[in-house]
């Protein structure tokens, strides 16, 4: 498997354990000492990344769809940029859709690539309440 496979692999991996609440698991796409930016904070460590994931309980869904993604490698250290749509449903089934990029920086560990550094950029975040296209 080449390495650009094995990076769309780690943040597709990513989504799908945050779209299934997994966040227990986010060990094995995140390093231990990890950095996530958002634009709630800043947050170090897997410990608080983890708790900060909790906050997505308050939807009742989750779907992050990973589109595009640019990578380069150099030896066991790359650095990503991945487009994503987030979509996050309450009760109400109204739509928070945010358009995002992620700025990535990957280690490859002995248990293989992990996100050491990930910051959000938004660069649109909308309601849809009525299930109209943004």
């Amino acid at each position: 498997m080449s390495t650009e496979t094995e990076l769309r692999s780690l943040v597709e991996r990513y989504a799908e354990l945050v779209d299934q609440r997994k966040f227990d698991d986010l060990a094995t796409v995140f390093c231990h000492d990890a950095v996530l930016q958002t634009g709630n904070g800043r947050r170090e460590g897997l410990g608080a990344i983890v708790a900060a994931m909790q906050r997505l309980h308050r939807y009742r869904r989750t779907d992050h769809r990973v589109g595009s993604a640019v990578f380069t490698v150099d030896g066991p250290e790359g650095r990503g940029t991945v487009a994503c749509e987030a979509h996050h449903l309450d009760d109400e089934d109204r739509d928070r859709v945010m358009i995002i990029t992620y700025h990535d920086r990957y280690l490859e560990t002995p248990a293989g690539w992990r996100i050491c550094e990930r910051t959000l950029e938004i660069h649109d975040d909308r309601i849809r309440a009525d299930g109209s296209a943004c």
